[in-house]
């Protein structure tokens, strides 16, 4: 019978060490293959002090129930390895096919659908998943980040659960199996000066939406229409489009710069090379769709240099020039 207390667990880069798989998700050619990453979850070494948390846990009448967004098409092998490392656990939930929701929906509705009135005592998770530690902190559940696997791995040798105590006065839990060439005292210096990756993220987040907030306050100064599409899109958009528009600032200087020479050299040109910034200016100023502005994101800067070029490029592919 299930405990009134449970413990969720993940699995990927918190109970198993993935250093060694992750080339199939980041690498030079930018391929990320999510099948040769999850089938190669048999070779994960284990945390083994987390196991050690895990067990003791159990062994208070805690349950230990596993949650992760591993696909379930490698249940079978997922078992295994747990069997293989006599590691004890009370249920275990695998993302099932076409089950795309981001992680923290997706444990949310685990959560809630099988554990329903239980008690979370902790939640387990990988710092990589910050949407379901801050899920977790609005629930009042303890979550307890497990940060990334520090040294290169080639050892595969587990040697301890380093507890960091960051600046923020969150504490995160880092599994260490580094090499000769790693000095995990310089590590943990590094690391407790700063804040962990959750507190990162809330000050990056506040940072974007103050950007927004300029973007479109100067939007409006300048008189340009609002923006269309989701909140995301349009908070991305404002800021694409307020680089984009200070690169055209600096071309407007530009023109006021070298009118009268170019004037005197070669007035038609001048005229065309006038009159083709003006419609590229105008042709910008009526793209309301964020979209727009994000598939188009690259080169719009905030340089004269940038400006030139994206005012040209729109002025011939429309024909203006």
């Amino acid at each position: 019978m299930l405990s009134t207390e449970i413990i969720i667990c993940g699995l990927d880069g918190v109970l198993s060490l993935i250093e060694h798989r992750l080339h199939y998700l980041n690498n030079d050619e930018g391929v990320r293959d999510w099948d040769k990453f999850h089938m190669a979850c048999g070779d994960d070494m284990p945390n083994l002090p987390l196991i050690d948390r895990l067990n003791q846990a159990r062994a208070e009448g805690i349950a230990v129930i596993l949650i992760s967004g591993r696909s379930a098409a490698v249940s079978d092998r997922t078992r295994a390895w747990l069997e293989q490392w006599q590691i004890g656990y009370d249920g275990l939930y695998l993302r099932p096919p076409g089950n795309f929701k981001p992680s923290a929906e997706y444990k949310a509705g685990v959560i809630a659908n099988h554990f329903a009135g239980i008690t979370v005592r902790r939640i387990y998770e990988s710092d990589s998943h910050l949407d379901v530690a801050g899920w977790a902190t609005e629930q009042n559940i303890p979550c307890t980040l497990i940060g990334h696997n520090q040294g290169n791995g080639e050892s595969r040798e587990q040697f301890e659960l380093k507890v960091v105590n960051h600046a923020c006065n969150h504490t995160v839990l880092y599994p260490f199996y580094g090499d000769d060439d790693f000095t995990w005292g310089d590590r943990l210096t590094q690391l407790s000066q700063g804040v962990c990756r959750l507190c990162a993220a809330t000050e990056q987040r506040e940072e974007r939406r103050k950007k927004t907030l300029q973007a479109q306050h100067q939007a409006r100064e300048r008189g340009l229409p609002p923006l269309e599409g989701s909140d995301k899109q349009i908070a991305w958009a404002e800021t694409i489009r307020l680089s984009a528009f200070g690169g055209v600032d600096r071309v407007l200087r530009w023109v006021e710069e070298v009118s009268e020479e170019a004037e005197r050299e070669d007035p038609d040109y001048w005229y065309s090379v006038q009159q083709g910034i003006k419609r590229a200016i105008t042709y910008l100023e009526e793209q309301t769709d964020a979209k727009w502005w994000i598939d188009h994101r690259h080169g719009m800067q905030n340089h004269l240099e940038a400006g030139r070029a994206m005012l040209s490029s729109i002025a011939q592919e429309m024909g203006y020039m």
